[in-house]
């Protein structure tokens, strides 16, 4: 009897799984369906409002860039220095880190095709890219008393020096090199291409049919993952009841 309920309890579970598979695989059918709608327009053509666009990183009006942390030219980096734990830290409800550094290039940068260029809200590179290499390239550097690294001119010799042996910095670059190549799904407002208010954005390293092709190979593997769990918890739920209803 403990294990007929044991495997019912399990069945009820992968019938739950299954479940929450097919909510996802809705969520990516629904998102399949906006970027086969939405097709590719040159930047001069884009107007406004929901568009998707193809084209390569360029400079912002500010011109070329140099990151602070690696010393490599790119059209737009941020840079973030902390110091974990916080010195301030007084409740669970206030961080648990001190930002020391926070500060990105002027101006921003630009996505480019033969016709043009618009503007580009640097927040669409915290964009969720599952389709393939991230458009923007990340350097993380961790420093300890005990385990030192090299830190860049760009962090100050002062909170180096006041740093204690329980605390650790963490400095991070986020830089987007020129001539990327970037396929974009959002909203330009105001000229600028923006997070789409809701649904998908897309900010990829990859092109319109590869992210369409990464989209329908999750539909498959979420379809798959809905009729495993489902069969399975079907028939240990079925069969671990029908056993205990003999018992009743």
């Amino acid at each position: 009897m403990v294990v007929a309920t044991v495997a019912f309890c399990i069945g009820g579970c992968l019938l739950g799984g299954a479940g929450i598979f097919l909510l996802l695989n809705v969520g990516d059918y629904q998102s399949l369906r906006t970027l086969r709608r939405l097709r590719v327009r040159s930047v001069a053509q884009a107007g406004g409002g929901r568009v998707a666009v193809e084209g390569h990183i360029e400079y912002g009006p500010a011109g070329p860039q140099t990151a602070p942390v690696t010393a490599e030219q790119c059209a737009w980096f941020h840079v973030r220095l902390i110091r974990e734990p916080s010195r301030h830290y007084t409740s669970s409800d206030d961080p648990d880190h001190d930002v020391l550094l926070d500060f990105s290039s002027p101006g921003g940068f630009t996505l480019a095709d033969h016709s043009g260029r618009v503007p580009v809200d640097p927040a669409l590179l915290d964009v969720l890219n599952t389709t393939g290499p991230s458009v923007a390239v990340h350097t993380k550097i961790m420093h300890k008393r005990s385990k030192p690294e090299t830190l860049p001119p760009v962090v100050p010799r002062e909170i180096v020096d006041d740093l204690r042996k329980s605390e650790r910095l963490t400095l991070t670059e986020t830089r987007v090199p020129r001539g990327a190549q970037v396929f974009a799904l959002g909203r330009l407002s105001n000229g600028e291409l923006k997070r789409s208010f809701a649904g998908l954005t897309v900010f990829s390293s990859n092109s319109r049919d590869k992210v369409i092709a990464s989209r329908k190979d999750d539909i498959g593997l979420g379809a798959r993952m809905v009729v495993g769990f489902g069969l399975a918890g079907l028939i240990l739920a079925a069969g671990s009841a029908a056993y205990l209803t003999t018992l009743a």
